[in-house]
C-alpha cells in the first residue's frame, strides 16, 4: 500500500524549463505585481537574498491584501481577525517586496528526500499551495506545487 509517507518531493516535483520566479527583498514591489500579471498561472513568487538563498513566498493573496489597502478597500468587509488586520495596516506603505513578504514562509521550505506527508503538511500549516524546494545552502532548485503532488497521489492510487 502506498501512502504520502512513502513518496518524496523528488517523486512529485516536476522539473520544468522555466525557474521559478525570484524577486530579492529590495526589488520594488511593481515587480511582483508584473509577474503575477504577465504570469497567470502563477501562484507564488519566491523572495532571495544576494546570494539567492530562499526567504520566504509572496502569493496572489498576498497581492490581494496589498491591493485592497492601496485601493482603499480595506473596511469593505468587516475585519474580525487581529493579526490580519495589522497586516493589511503595515501593506499601507509597502513599497518593496520586503514589504509584502509574510516572514512566516520561510521556514516553509522542502528538500528533494522529503516526503510528500511532509509536504502537505507543510502547506497545510504555512497556508501556501506552492513551496520552494531548496538545497543545503537554501538556493531554490525547484518547487512543488499542490497540484503537483495531487497528481502524483492520484496516478499511485495513494491511500490517504
Amino acid at each position: 500500500m502506498i501512502t504520502l509517507q512513502n513518496l518524496t518531493v523528488k517523486d512529485a516535483f516536476q522539473s520544468v524549463d522555466e525557474d521559478p520566479i525570484l524577486v530579492r527583498m529590495t526589488d520594488e514591489f511593481s515587480l511582483v505585481i508584473k509577474n503575477f500579471a504577465h504570469h497567470a498561472e502563477l501562484r507564488g513568487v519566491f523572495v532571495v537574498d544576494e546570494a539567492s538563498r530562499f526567504l520566504g513566498v509572496i502569493t496572489r493573496t498576498d497581492l490581494l491584501d496589498w491591493t485592497r489597502v492601496k485601493l482603499g478597500a480595506i473596511f469593505l468587509k468587516p475585519l474580525t481577525n487581529t493579526d490580519k488586520t495589522i497586516r493589511l495596516a503595515n501593506l499601507s506603505n509597502a513599497a518593496t517586496a520586503g514589504d509584502v513578504l509574510r516572514p512566516d514562509t520561510k521556514k516553509a521550505v522542502l528538500i528533494p528526500d522529503d516526503t510528500l506527508a511532509k509536504a502537505l503538511q507543510t502547506m497545510i500549516e504555512a497556508d501556501l499551495i506552492l513551496l520552494p524546494i531548496i538545497d543545503e545552502s537554501r538556493k531554490i532548485i525547484g518547487s512543488l506545487s499542490l497540484s503537483e503532488l495531487l497528481n502524483l497521489a492520484l496516478a499511485k492510487n495513494v491511500c490517504v
